[in-house]
């Protein structure tokens, strides 16, 4: 969450959406890299032991065949 969006009260969903993964023991999907030391989706998951992967992993995961 930046700064300023932080300080103008914009809603933001991602610190939501890896709760809810954490409670339901479920997996996030996001566009984002992971990246050491940066507040990025993948990197929170990581440190709370959350799985997480992007579009092409849930195809994966999921035996999607086109």
């Amino acid at each position: 969450m930046s700064e300023k969006a932080r300080l103008q009260g914009k809603p933001v969903a991602d610190p939501f959406i890896i709760a809810a993964a954490k409670i339901k023991d479920g997996c996030v999907i996001t566009k984002e890299a992971l990246k050491p030391n940066a507040p990025k989706i993948p990197t929170v998951c990581q440190h709370f032991s959350i799985d997480c992967t992007n579009v092409q992993g849930l195809m994966e995961r999921e035996g999607w065949q086109f």
